[in-house]
């Protein structure tokens, strides 16, 4: 309430009185002497704010003004300025608060105002992730990983380790990584040129062979296959049987006219196209040519006559160009070998004396025999154009091979090789190098027969001598060791007169080349565990399959009618785990080993029967071909291979133990082992040569385009690759240009099976491996891959295999794969500097 205005007056307070006086007038119209406040819209709606009366304004120094000195405001004029000022003043007081908050923050009040909307939107977000975690669905990925610690799981942990050396820098030297270990805890075995673990798969299959073998129950009937099969074998380890066996061979010598290094041949009597023809169909010796039979290429339901180069003494022709104490060289070191023409000079010269010839006469014979094979191997055409069907194959009836050859009696050596077979003069036959034999037929016109009698009866004794006496095995021993770098023998060593501690693997391998197929089957029943291990490689074999057909539908490489064809075969392409049960039924067996005929301890004689057996099944084959025929033979092979005649992957059942295989090892492990040359092989049924075989084994037209196609799809990878591999020092030109197309093929196998490792299922990719929790599931493929490599090879028998073979060494192809693969610089974070830093990638051809 205000104060009456005789109190300011009795206090003196003239002043003051005025002023109050002045905001008495002005806010008059809103004082409590005027109708109620819902009559007034400003009362009303001070009054809704919950304000009642506004409080007085604060002091003002305006001088009081007299009602009557101006025109008095209207009441909502007035109602409308106190609003403005209320509001005035709720702003100030805001704008304090603010202020003071901000101070407080250290932050301006535009600041404070952003911090406030980012709590908000952080308050907003917080509330989505809560709501839509109790909402999500919970999945087994999750969980845990899953441990493997099965005791397949563990095997294969300490395989892995055990073979490893992790203090290496898999970047640096990823082959000392992955196998250091393993090259030290496996030597090279004293009798061996290579040991490699497929080199250990076949030995052990060997060893589990023999034991079958000797513990086999006594056979009574003498015309049962048991029984033909027990002494075959016992005939070549009862060595105190094996007595002057060279007495027979000089006997058939002499039944053919005489040898001339022995001084019991006459130049006038000898007929060259008898012995020509007795060689090759009694005794199976390769005599300048190969007679045997093969799959048709232009009908897959025949069989045909193959007649292709042969009959050199050395591996490959190479071998007769070289200087005689000299080598090429192998990267990063020297091959130290003494002369292989030397050494072969004196396993010649020696080979005779121990049949009766003199030191001069032997000596003589050596160097004639020598430069009379190198004639041949100046004729014989480079490997690959053998291996290429479109170049090499030619068909050609009797009679126009007769003209072209005209000194070989061909009508002759093919009715006596095959002799219930009709042969005349319009009968097809398969010619490998036409050109070849024209020329071996200009040799055989222009030689005396002198020269062509010592080179026929050394290719008669060389063909027999490991089945000789023991110092015939000797000879030949040396010449081996000196040809490929073993220690000591290959066939044997005789300790105190007793047993060689590897004669009985001489003997397996001897037994399985006449008994393929018996000892095939006693193998399979003795392997309880094959059903489970077909059904594992089935899965591998299925997923790799599905990826190659999804990447090579999507590849910009094949041409439209390429990959067509390329995708008929993959479609129709199978795979053959051991031998099939048919096969290996008794009554099967009983009837293909018919004529075959045995001898107690006559180990020689075994074999020319064993030589007739095989010439029997060849023509058994030419007359009424079953479809297994075209890849039985490959199942006895210590390699995964591609048979393009029958479109089929042939898997031999003994590679398909640990280390190689084991069905419940981890799945990264077995695509890097196993499931890498599965890939590989099935990579060759589509590219270059394999893709110009149809699906049912049929070789394309010479005329058709997609050989053309097939060559030209890697012309750019090949060269790109080449130099590429080159400058990182991999290996030397030359031998990267021949050896350029397997690795490409390795490279897209390495490829597919990765693909399969990086898309596992939710299962797998979950799983982790006790005691490789270290390795990611693509290091872990990766070193598997490596340990599949992991080998000892003599410089001479690598020598040998980069004359003989298209494939880069397996330390330089394990090198030549990592440095084309990303993935393998990032799954071990290889840096730019690293030795193993992928450079340029050029080897992709899917």
């Amino acid at each position: 309430m205000d104060l009456p205005i005789q109190h300011y007056k009795e206090n003196g307070a003239e002043e003051q009185l005025q002023q109050s006086l002045a905001m008495r007038t002005e806010w008059e119209p809103c004082l409590a002497h005027h109708p109620p406040l819902q009559s007034f819209g400003c009362d009303a709606e001070l009054a809704e704010r919950g304000g009642g009366p506004p409080p007085p304004p604060p002091p003002s120094k305006r001088r009081f003004r007299s009602p009557t000195s101006r025109n008095k405001p209207n009441d909502s004029a007035m109602c409308a300025t106190m609003d403005d000022r209320h509001g005035k003043m709720r702003e100030t007081l805001m704008e304090r608060q603010v202020q003071k908050a901000g101070g407080l923050l250290g932050v301006t009040s535009r600041g404070l105002l952003i911090l406030a909307l980012l709590l908000v939107f952080i308050l907003i977000l917080l509330v989505i992730i809560v709501v839509l975690a109790a909402l999500w669905p919970r999945t087994r990925a999750q969980e845990a990983p899953k441990v493997c610690d099965t005791p397949a799981c563990l095997r294969a942990a300490a395989q892995v380790i055990g073979s490893m050396e992790n203090h290496t820098s898999p970047c640096t030297n990823f082959w000392n990584y992955a196998c250091h270990n393993w090259l030290v805890s496996n030597p090279l075995p004293p009798w061996a040129s290579k040991w490699s673990t497929r080199e250990e798969l076949a030995h052990r299959a060997h060893e589990e062979m023999r034991k079958l073998i000797e513990t086999m129950p006594h056979p009574t009937r003498v015309d049962s296959l048991s029984w033909k099969l027990k002494y075959f074998y016992e005939s070549c380890t009862a060595l105190e049987h094996i007595v002057v066996p060279e007495q027979k061979l000089i006997r058939v010598i002499d039944q053919m006219g005489g040898w001339g290094v022995l001084r019991s041949f006459s130049v006038y009597s000898w007929n060259f196209r008898m012995v020509l023809r007795r060689l090759h169909a009694e005794y199976g010796v390769n005599a300048f040519f190969r007679v045997d039979v093969v799959a048709h290429p232009n009908f897959p339901d025949k069989s045909i006559v193959r007649i292709s180069p042969d009959g050199l003494g050395l591996p490959d022709r190479n071998y007769y160009y070289r200087e005689p104490d000299h080598a090429p060289d192998v990267p990063r070191r020297r091959l130290s070998q003494p002369g292989t023409i030397n050494t072969y000079k004196v396993f010649l010269k020696d080979a005779v004396q121990l049949l009766g010839a003199t030191s001069l006469e032997a000596t003589k014979f050596a160097e004639e025999v020598f430069h009379f094979e190198k004639r041949i191997a100046e004729l014989t055409p480079n490997t690959e154009d053998i291996i290429n069907p479109v170049k090499s194959i030619q068909i050609l009836n009797v009679a126009d091979l007769q003209r072209q050859s005209f000194s070989i009696p061909w009508l002759e050596i093919l009715r006596a090789i095959y002799p219930t077979t009709v042969f005349d003069d319009s009968t097809e036959l398969l010619i490998t190098s036409p050109d070849y034999l024209k020329d071996i037929s200009s040799i055989v016109s222009s030689s005396d027969r002198s020269t062509l009698n010592n080179y026929l009866m050394w290719r008669l004794a060389h063909n027999y001598l490991p089945y000789l006496s023991r110092e015939y095995w000797e000879v030949l021993d040396i010449h081996k060791r000196d040809t490929l770098g073993t220690n000591i023998g290959a066939y044997f060593l005789l300790k105190s007169a007793k047993e060689s501690v590897d004669r009985w693997e001489m003997c397996i391998v001897t037994t399985q080349k006449y008994f393929r197929l018996a000892m095939g089957s006693i193998y399979s029943k003795n392997n309880v565990a094959l059903k489970d291990t077909r059904n594992g490689v089935a899965i591998i074999y299925e997923s790799l399959k599905n990826g190659l057909a999804s990447s090579l539908s999507g590849s910009s490489l094949y041409s439209p009618s390429l990959r067509s064809r390329a995708l008929e075969k993959l479609m129709t392409l199978s795979v053959q785990v051991g031998y099939p049960e048919q096969v290996l039924a008794s009554s099967y067996l009983d009837d293909f080993y018919t004529a075959m005929s045995v001898q107690v301890n006559d180990f020689l004689g075994n074999i020319l029967y064993g030589v007739h057996f095989l010439r029997k099944v060849e023509e058994r084959v030419l007359l009424n071909p079953l479809p297994e025929h075209k890849w039985l033979a490959y199942l006895s092979r210590d390699t995964i291979t591609y048979v393009p005649e029958s479109n089929r992957i042939i898997i031999p059942e003994h590679l398909l133990l640990p280390p190689f295989y084991n069905v419940n090892y981890p799945q990264p492990i077995l695509l890097g082992s196993l499931g890498v040359q599965l890939a590989v092989a099935m990579v060759a049924s589509i590219s270059q040569h394999g893709v110009l075989y149809d699906g049912h084994g049929v070789l394309i037209d010479r005329e058709s385009t997609i050989g053309n196609d097939s060559l030209s799809l890697t012309a750019n990878q090949r060269k790109c690759l080449v130099d590429a591999l080159y400058q990182k020092k991999v290996d030397d030109e030359e031998f990267l240009k021949r050896t350029v197309f397997e690795t490409l093929v390795q490279l897209a196998g390495v490829r597919q099976a990765l693909k399969v490792v990086t898309n596992p299922s939710i299962e797998q990719r979950r799983t982790e491996y006790k005691a490789l929790e270290f390795l990611t599931h693509t290091q872990l493929f990766f070193v598997a891959y490596a340990q599949s490599m992991c080998s000892h090879t003599t410089l001479k028998h690598r020598d040998m295999e980069r004359s003989t073979t298209f494939r880069l060494g397996d330390e330089e192809m394990l090198r030549a794969t990592m440095l084309q693969m990303p993935e393998f610089t990032e799954a071990f974070m290889c840096n730019s500097t690293s030795q193993l830093h992928h450079g340029k990638v050029c080897g992709r051809i899917i």
